[in-house]
C-alpha cells in the first residue's frame, strides 16, 4: 500500500460511518500554536482524522486550523475531515455532558462532530451516554463511542443502553495489547482506536522491534504501528515534529508476518497509562 492508501483507508462503524484508519492524535500539544501547526501539516500531507478531547485544551487551535485549511483548500470540504473529541469525566452527568458538548462544537467552529466519545468510564456515564444518544439521533454527532472501556464496563452498557458504542478507544501497543478487550469489541462490531501505540517513545527499548525495524528498514515506531494496523485498529499517532507526521503514516511497505504479529502478541506486558478501575487515580467519580 503506498502512503496515500494508508491514510484514504476507512473502517466502517457499525451505523455505516466510515472513519479513516490513519490520523493524527493531538494529546499534549498545549503549547500556543502547536496543536494549529501540527494539524496543518498533517491536512496538508493527507490525514483526515484528528483526534482531540475536551480535556486536551487544544480544541480552540484544531478548529482554527481546519478552517484555515479548508478555506486554502476549497476542493476539501468538513464532511471529508473526520473529527473525533471527548468528554472529560467531571461533565458526565446528564446537563453537564449537554454543555460541554456544544462548547466542544464552539471551540471547534463546527456544527457537528463526527465521533464524540466519553473520555472515561466514570459512575456517571449512562447520564453522558443518554445525551450522546439524542445528539446522535438529531445529527449533531454522527458516531458515538466510549474510551477507556475494560470488558466488564463494555458488558454492563451493551446490557441497559439503547444506542450501540461504534468505537472504544483504548491503550493499545506492543508493550500492552489487551487483545482480549480488542477481540471483545470487534466480536460486537465494536472499532477500536489505539492511543498511546508508539509507547510514549519507549519502542526502542524492546529488542524484537529493534530487529524488525532493521529487517523491514522502518524506525520501530513504524513497526508498532503496523503492528496495531494490522489488528485492524484505528491509530492516531500524536507528534507535533513535520518529519514524524509526515513520516508516521509510511507503513505500507512492509507486512509483519503472522508469526512476527505473534512474537509481538507475547511481549511482557504492562500499562503505562491509568487504569480505569484505579480509585486513588480517579477517587470518587468511578463506582
Amino acid at each position: 500500500m503506498t502512503k496515500n492508501e494508508i491514510l484514504t483507508k476507512k473502517i466502517k462503524l457499525s451505523n455505516g460511518v466510515l472513519m479513516p484508519q490513519f490520523g493524527l492524535g493531538t494529546y499534549l500539544m498545549e503549547n500556543e500554536n502547536e496543536a494549529y501547526k501540527a494539524v496543518m501539516v498533517a491536512l496538508e500531507n493527507g490525514y483526515r482524522l484528528i483526534d482531540t478531547a475536551q480535556y486536551y485544551n487544544n480544541e480552540t487551535e484544531i478548529g482554527r486550523a481546519i478552517k484555515d485549511f479548508l478555506k486554502q483548500h476549497p476542493e476539501v470540504t468538513r464532511k471529508d475531515i473526520f473529527i473525533t473529541s471527548k468528554i472529560w469525566n467531571t461533565d458526565h452527568e446528564y446537563d453537564k455532558a449537554k454543555k460541554a458538548f456544544f462548547a466542544i462544537l464552539k471551540r471547534l467552529q463546527v456544527d457537528y462532530l463526527d465521533l464524540c466519545l466519553i473520555h472515561w468510564p466514570t459512575k456517571n456515564r449512562y447520564q453522558c451516554w443518554k445525551f450522546l444518544e439524542e445528539a446522535y439521533q438529531e445529527g449533531k454527532v454522527k458516531a458515538i463511542g466510549v474510551s477507556n472501556f475494560k470488558i466488564h464496563h463494555l458488558e454492563a452498557f451493551l446490557k441497559q443502553v439503547k444506542i450501540k458504542p461504534m468505537v472504544n478507544q483504548i491503550e493499545t501497543h506492543p508493550g500492552f495489547n489487551q487483545l482480549d478487550v480488542v477481540n471483545f469489541c470487534h466480536k460486537n462490531n465494536i472499532a477500536v482506536t489505539s492511543w498511546r501505540t508508539m509507547m510514549a517513545g519507549k519502542t526502542d527499548e524492546i529488542p524484537l522491534l529493534v530487529a524488525l525495524a532493521k529487517k523491514y528498514q522502518a524506525s520501530t515506531i513504524q513497526i508498532a504501528l503496523k503492528w496495531a494496523w494490522q489488528l485492524n485498529e484505528i491509530i492516531i499517532p500524536k507528534s507535533v515534529t513535520p518529519k514524524r507526521i509526515i513520516e508516521n503514516p509510511n507503513i505500507g511497505n512492509f507486512s509483519l508476518t503472522d508469526k512476527e504479529m505473534a512474537e509481538i502478541n507475547q511481549l511482557p506486558q504492562k500499562r503505562l497509562g491509568p487504569d480505569p478501575d484505579d480509585k486513588k487515580v480517579w477517587k470518587d467519580l468511578i463506582d
